[in-house]
């Protein structure tokens, strides 16, 4: 199986591309800006390529003739405004018409955002914006050009790598370095995902004959960000010197999961408990 890929540099396509290094039965070739990126395995190829200057690598593309793609690819995350949220919309959507046009491809997977659904305010409102319009354009164009997606609505990932000023490794940096710690919604509750589980759900994407599909992957309950405090503070025997301002929980917004486990048979393996020692570890 060949296997098209971008966003392999980033947070959740880097730990994809290593759990995939694993398969000797796929083949993989990465989309990538720069030249800096090597492999020693065999199977897994980089590409420099810019995705709005395809048409430049055209031959290289068909002659590896990939029947699966894997969008992940988001620049400037994590800048969503209306700019840069339309350019990477329009970007997505020329890749695809590429694909359509010079490739057999059988299975387009993309990762979509659960502020599709529950944008947590209206900072994200073009980024949600532009990425129901990507989806509205697979729906159409899938039908006309006979190939199945996997549209993977995914919540609030975590894992090694991650960019410092995310949550969690925000909340872990500063009870380490025994900083003052300033959150203003300890009480909000979000549906926390391992990386790991995230990329095992992809993986599972890539059987056949799925047909189209739209997923919200997660762990399938929320946490609240002060009972992530508390197991951390558990794990390193340490306390925050926390400021906050004390609101409400937001509305219990998880993922919806029966539909993966029916169609995919996958499960989230890694609580929040475990993925926190992990990372601690």
């Amino acid at each position: 199986m060949n296997i098209l890929l971008t966003g392999s540099s980033g947070f959740i396509g880097k730990r994809l591309l290593k759990k995939l290094s694993k398969y000797k039965k796929y083949k993989i070739l990465n989309l990538v800006r720069t030249d800096k990126y090597k492999s020693k395995n065999d199977n897994i190829k980089f590409l420099k390529c810019d995705l709005d200057k395809l048409n430049n690598h055209v031959s290289k593309i068909i002659n590896f003739n990939p029947t699966i793609l894997i969008h992940l690819a988001w620049d400037k995350i994590p800048y969503f405004s209306e700019k840069n949220s339309r350019k990477n919309k329009n970007t997505s959507i020329k890749l695809f018409k590429f694909i359509e046009k010079n490739t057999n491809i059988k299975n387009i997977i993309v990762s979509g955002s659960c502020f599709e659904k529950y944008p947590p305010n209206k900072k994200y409102r073009y980024f949600k914006k532009a990425k129901i319009e990507i989806l509205k354009y697979l729906k159409t164009s899938s039908k006309l050009n006979n190939f199945s997606f996997q549209w993977l609505r995914v919540f609030y990932v975590y894992g090694p790598r991650q960019r410092k000023d995310s949550l969690i490794p925000y909340l872990i940096k500063s009870i380490s370095d025994n900083k003052k710690l300033t959150l203003n919604a300890p009480n909000n509750r979000h549906d926390f995902i391992y990386i790991d589980d995230v990329c095992d759900c992809i993986i599972k994407c890539l059987k056949p004959n799925l047909g189209s599909n739209i997923f919200e992957v997660g762990f399938g309950k929320t946490t609240k960000v002060k009972e992530i405090i508390k197991i951390i503070e558990k794990k390193k025997n340490k306390k925050f010197k926390l400021v906050s301002n004390e609101k409400k929980s937001n509305k219990n917004f998880y993922a919806k999961i029966t539909k993966l486990r029916k169609k995919l048979n996958w499960e989230p393996k890694i609580s929040i408990q475990k993925g926190i020692k992990m990372l601690l570890n």
